[in-house]
């Protein structure tokens, strides 16, 4: 199984997810799990407690097949460390890695590489923010998914830092469900400090704080997809 975490705004939650995902992944699930830190902002990487200038190899060289020397995270967890000064163009031809997943995080914008690597996973997670604005975005995105002929079927809407007491939450919740459907995922990740803090420590929400809101939001999306992907077959 192979997801790509993007959306076109940032702040979203997208390195929070992909690399609690990656981890929540890594210790439910039977594959190993290699983090992809594409974002050149290298959040992902510095999120684990490394230095992206401090790598002597990193996605661009994953990118074009040059070697595969990850950093080992834990146990079945390893991450291709970001490059904050990337080429203008590079080449796309990671290595096939057998009985791997990859939990790629995306920059935020639209790019070949984006489009390219959406292509290739089998999920597209998407996280926002309970806003109405939100929907806006996300039906910017299914045009782009649609012209570049990328399925819908493959994105899946992750809603983050939610609050069920706030109405407007609620509404935007109960909108999504309205207009998207089961693109919508049934779990929700809470707003949670915890989450917040966890990336300061170089940890996952696993590691850092096992028994919070965060931790076990973050495991119930996790066996959600599992039990997708079974029943994908895959």
């Amino acid at each position: 199984m192979n997801i790509l975490v993007f959306n076109q705004k940032g702040g979203v939650g997208k390195t929070t997810t992909a690399l609690n995902l990656g981890a929540g992944l890594s210790r439910t699930g039977d594959a190993p799990v290699l983090l992809v830190d594409l974002d050149p902002q290298t959040h992902l990487t510095a999120s684990l407690g490394y230095q992206a200038e401090e790598q002597k190899w990193n996605v661009s060289d994953w990118l074009a097949g040059q070697g595969h020397h990850p950093l080992e995270i834990g146990n079945k967890l390893s991450l291709v460390p970001g490059d904050y000064m990337p080429p203008a163009s590079r080449d796309i031809k990671p290595a096939q890695l057998e009985n791997t997943t990859l939990v790629i995080d995306a920059p935020p914008s639209w790019n070949n590489e984006v489009e390219v690597l959406m292509q290739a996973c089998d999920l597209v997670i998407s996280p926002l923010e309970p806003e109405f604005l939100s929907m806006q975005g996300i039906s910017r995105l299914l045009q782009r998914m649609q012209h570049h002929g990328i399925p819908w079927s493959k994105l899946r809407l992750l809603l983050c830092r939610y609050d069920d007491r706030l109405l407007i939450h609620r509404e935007v919740r109960a909108r999504l469900v309205e207009r998207f459907g089961r693109t919508i995922l049934r779990c929700v990740i809470r707003k949670n400090i915890r989450l917040a803090e966890a990336p300061g420590q170089g940890l996952s929400i696993f590691d850092y704080a096992p028994y919070c809101l965060g931790a076990l939001d973050y495991q119930e999306l996790t066996d959600s997809l599992l039990a997708e992907a079974k029943g994908r077959g895959r």
